[in-house]
């Protein structure tokens, strides 16, 4: 079966879930408007990336895949969030 790759899908796409990581541990000691402390921050949690996390939301991708299949690429996906994180995707 060929699904057609949804562009705007996050769920699809390794990167999302990096960005959320690398906000939440950037703004850990709370955030900066300093575009150089910024820069430094990101930096470093990029270059410190746990391959281990990397590794799991590649893994995630199949199970992302069925659901948006089972759902006929419906936008009733909940972008993969445990319970009480939901917040629906819509996806054209």
């Amino acid at each position: 079966m060929k699904m057609i790759w949804l562009s705007n899908s996050p769920d699809l796409n390794t990167i999302e879930p990096t960005w959320f990581y690398m906000k939440k541990e950037t703004t850990k000691r709370g955030s900066t408007s300093n575009r150089t402390k910024l820069r430094v921050r990101w930096e470093k949690y990029w270059e410190n990336l746990p391959q281990k996390k990397i590794q799991e939301w590649i893994e995630a991708i199949p199970h992302h895949v069925k659901e948006v299949i089972r759902l006929e690429g419906g936008n009733e996906y909940k972008e993969g969030r445990k319970k009480g994180q939901e917040k629906v995707g819509v996806y054209r």
